[in-house]
C-alpha cells in the first residue's frame, strides 16, 4: 500500500503537488484530505473533481501527519493529504447530505450499503454539522452487524459554526462521508485511549433525552458543574470540555461526554453524545501529560496482540479537547502514536470520536481513536 503525504498552505499548492506526484507514475486510488475551514471547501472540491481517485475529506480543528521523510507534525490552518495506492476493488466511498433528524436510520442505511459492497466490511466515516447526532448515527451503523467503525465529527477551528465533509464530487455541511473497506483484502485493527479520571461522588441522571441532560439528582444539571467546579455560567461550556462528564451507563460501560452548550432557561447541559437517564455520573479531570501514556499503552496493546500485523498506514482521530489540555505537548501525543505503529500516519482533531470495535461503546468524547490498515498479500 504505497502512499505519499502532502502538506500545503493553499489550495493551489496542494493541487500543484498532487499533479507532481501523479505525473511521476504514482497511481493513487484514494486520498485522505483534511483541511482548515479557513480554505474554501467549495473551491477545493471543484479543484479535486478532475482526479479519478476517491477523496475522503473533512474540515478540522488542526491537522496531523507523520512519516520517515517528514517527521512528526501537528499543525493548524493547513491542508494535509495522504495519497494511497490501495486495491481499488477493496474500497468504496459514499458522500451523503442528510435531511431531517433520523440519524439512527442514516446509520442503518450506511451499514447496509457497506454490507452490500462487501460481504465483510469495516467503515471509516466523518460527519458534518454541529447538530448531527453522532451517537445515534454510530448506533445505527452497529445495528447492522458492522463491527469495526472509526472516524469522528468534523471540526471548524473551534469556531463552532459550520463543519464540512467532502469528496471530489460534492460537499456538505450536514451529512457524512463514508469509506467502506473489504476485510477480505484489507486488515483493519483499532485502538481507543482516554486519559480522564472521575473525581468526586457519583450522582444519578434523573432526567435526560439523548444528548440533553436536564436534571442530576433531581436538580438542574448546570448546578452540578457550578457546584463542583465553582464556575460561572459565562465559563461554560469551555470548562465542560476540559472537565467532561464521566458516565457509567446501565450496562456498566464508561464513556466521557463533553459539554457543547447550555440552556440557562431550563438549566440543562447539552453534550456531544448521549447520556442515559438513570446512568451514574461524576466530573472527570484530565491526567495532565499522563493522557499521552494512555495513547502509548493502547497502541502497544494492539501491536502486541497482533504480532504479525505491520500497518501500511495509520489513521488517527484525536479529540480537540486533548489539544487544549496538552498545549505544547500535543505534538508528543502524535509522536507516541507514530513511534508505536511505525507507519505513515495522517489525521485531524475532531469534535467527537467514533471508535467502534468489540469491547466498548461506539461514540466517544475526549478520546484518541486510531485505525491501522494493512493490505493483505
Amino acid at each position: 500500500m504505497k502512499n505519499k503525504i502532502i502538506s500545503a498552505y493553499s489550495i493551489e499548492d496542494l493541487i500543484e503537488e498532487i499533479d507532481e506526484v501523479v505525473k511521476n507514475d504514482f497511481k493513487p486510488s484514494l486520498a485522505f484530505i483534511y483541511t482548515s475551514v479557513s480554505y474554501d471547501v467549495r473551491k477545493l472540491e471543484a479543484e479535486l473533481h478532475k482526479y479519478k481517485f476517491l477523496v475522503f475529506g473533512a474540515t478540522t480543528v488542526g491537522e496531523v501527519f507523520a512519516n520517515e521523510e517528514m517527521g512528526v507534525n501537528e499543525i493548524e490552518e493547513s491542508i494535509v493529504c495522504m495519497l494511497v495506492d490501495i486495491n481499488p476493488d477493496a474500497i468504496a466511498l459514499k458522500l451523503l447530505s442528510v435531511d431531517g433528524d433520523n440519524y439512527y436510520n442514516i446509520g442503518e442505511q450506511v451499514g447496509e450499503w457497506s454490507k452490500s459492497q462487501f460481504e465483510d466490511s469495516s467503515i471509516i466515516t466523518v460527519t458534518a454539522g454541529l447538530a448531527f447526532d453522532n451517537d445515534a448515527y454510530t448506533q445505527g451503523i452497529l445495528s447492522t452487524g458492522i463491527i469495526y467503525a472509526f472516524g469522528g465529527a468534523a471540526g471548524d477551528d473551534l469556531i463552532l459554526k459550520d463543519t464540512f465533509v467532502f469528496s471530489n464530487q460534492n460537499f456538505t455541511n450536514h451529512g457524512i462521508v463514508v469509506l467502506t473497506i473489504d476485510n477480505s483484502k484489507i486488515d483493519v485493527v483499532g485502538a481507543r485511549a482516554f486519559g480522564w479520571t472521575g473525581i468526586g461522588k457519583e450522582k444519578l441522571v434523573t432526567k435526560a433525552d439523548k444528548n440533553i441532560v436536564y436534571e442530576i439528582d433531581n436538580r438542574p444539571a448546570i448546578e452540578f458543574y457550578k457546584t463542583y467546579l465553582y464556575v460561572a455560567t459565562i465559563d461554560m461550556p469551555q470548562t465542560g470540555i476540559e472537565y467532561p462528564l464521566e458516565v457509567t451507563m446501565r450496562n456498566g460501560q464508561v464513556v466521557y461526554r463533553a459539554v457543547l452548550d447550555i440552556d440557562e432557561e431550563n438549566g440543562s447541559l447539552i453534550f456531544a453524545g448521549h447520556v442515559e437517564e438513570k446512568s451514574k455520573v461524576r466530573i472527570s479531570a484530565p491526567e495532565g501529560k499522563g493522557i499521552i501514556d494512555h495513547v502509548e499503552d493502547s497502541l502497544n496493546k494492539v501491536v502486541s496482540e497482533n504480532s504479525n500485523f505491520e500497518a501500511d498506514i495509520v489513521l488517527v482521530f484525536p479529540c480537540c479537547s486533548r489539544k487544549q489540555v496538552l498545549g505544547a505537548l500535543t505534538h508528543k501525543e502524535i509522536e507516541v502514536a507514530y513511534e508505536a505503529t511505525k507507519a505513515p500516519l495522517i489525521g485531524c482533531f475532531v469534535y467527537g470520536e467514533i471508535g467502534a470495535f468489540p469491547g466498548g461503546y461506539g461514540f466517544h468524547n475526549e478520546t484518541f481513536v486510531t485505525a491501522l490498515l494493512k493490505e493483505k498479500e
